[in-house]
């Protein structure tokens, strides 16, 4: 009996030690405290958006990770080339992890399990503490781009949800752009992060997300920010819509704000101050977290990024995409699309479609399969496309 008390006892203490060690924030709400949207912790079990911004180094990165741990399962899914997403392997309360990478990456490792992005489920999420897409995981950005379109297609197929899930999105900027596109693969990532973002109470989603530059993402996403935190701003100040704070912060304190510090403001007007602790799994800026962890990565044939013709920027990607649409687009004759209706589908002109469909072909016949396609597993690499006009 004595020693069932002294195992008690001694969990009981764990447990109080592990729960002191787990990051936490306070805020003091200055502007309509008693209003229901300053309660935070609430607000920490809804499917809710939290934007931070501010300078760099100014701790962004370590606020969406504290935000993010308040939820059961999380989906770390864009950061910055570091791979700081890795640090969710040392967190204690996400001991089970699944990696997401390209299909040109191999990824060994014994710390966590490892599936190809585009072959994500939403119960391969739910068996998981927490999913984590890496940089390093893909051979270039528009595969990445790419990956995480597919990954948010499956989460859009979450229709019912009992358990709400944390989705975050380190620099933000390169993904939900305002105004800089690199390619079509990003566009399409950042269609399907706004369009799950915005229906997120409908697939049970809170997104956590940090930019350095607030205008450098999409205005539909500052629109839908439920709690906007500022970080320190340095000498570009808050941009304009956020400059009323200046009425209840000196201009100097948010300017020079320590690192443990934050200003919020919620969507329905409640504004405040707090300060938050570092998450102790947070990656230093020294750290190498592939080799800390004993991941060794590879890649095979990179995916081409253009069509070295006349200067057309068509990934391999987009060759997948133009091929796919003149195999499953139909007119009401049931028969495929002509080219300049196809063209005005995929937003490509008329000549690149046919180019690319007859080079799809040409290697089909030759050499038993498209090398594009093969590039990106496609599963139209061995299909013959039917010529027509």
């Amino acid at each position: 009996m004595e020693d069932l008390t002294l195992a008690v006892s001694n969990l009981k203490r764990a447990n109080e030690e592990a729960e002191a060690k787990r990051p936490n924030y306070r805020v003091w709400w200055g502007r309509f405290p008693y209003d229901e949207a300053a309660n935070l912790n609430q607000a920490l079990k809804k499917p809710k958006t939290f934007a931070v911004i501010g300078g760099t180094g100014a701790g962004k990165s370590a606020l969406v990770e504290l935000f993010s741990s308040k939820y059961r399962r999380i989906i770390d899914l864009y950061g910055s080339a570091d791979n700081e997403g890795l640090t969710w392997l040392r967190s204690p309360d996400h001991k089970n992890v699944l990696l997401l990478k390209g299909a040109s990456a191999k990824v060994d490792c014994n710390c966590a399990d490892v599936i190809n992005a585009t072959d994500l489920t939403l119960p391969d999420i739910e068996a998981h503490d927490a999913v984590i897409s890496a940089n390093a995981f893909y051979s270039k950005d528009e595969e990445e781009w790419y990956s995480v379109g597919k990954i948010m297609q499956k989460l859009r197929n979450r229709l019912h949800w009992t358990e709400c899930w944390s989705l975050a999105i380190r620099e933000a900027s390169s993904l939900i752009y305002s105004r800089l596109c690199l390619g079509d693969s990003q566009t399409m990532a950042k269609n399907y992060v706004l369009n799950v973002t915005k229906q997120m109470r409908h697939h049970g989603f809170a997104v956590a997300l940090d930019t350095i530059r607030w205008m450098g993402i999409d205005v539909e996403m500052r629109n839908i920010a439920d709690y906007t935190f500022i970080k320190a701003q340095g000498i570009d100040g808050l941009p304009a819509n956020l400059r009323f704070l200046y009425r209840y912060f000196l201009p100097s304190g948010i300017m020079r704000m320590p690192v443990y510090d934050f200003v919020v403001v919620s969507r329905k007007g409640p504004v405040g101050f707090g300060l938050s602790d570092c998450p102790f799994w947070h990656k230093k800026e020294e750290e190498d977290l592939l080799r800390i962890f004993d991941i060794e990565v590879s890649y095979k044939e990179l995916a081409r990024v253009t069509d070295g013709k006349m200067g057309v920027k068509v990934s391999d990607y987009e060759h997948v995409r133009i091929v796919k649409a003149r195999l499953t687009l139909k007119d009401k004759f049931e028969r495929p699309l002509g080219m300049q209706k196809l063209a005005k589908a995929v937003m490509r002109s008329s000549a690149t479609i046919f180019r690319h469909i007859e080079e799809h072909n040409h290697m089909v016949e030759l050499l038993g399969q498209c090398e594009m396609c093969s590039r990106v597993n496609s599963e139209y690499a061995k299909k013959l496309i039917e010529r027509r006009d």
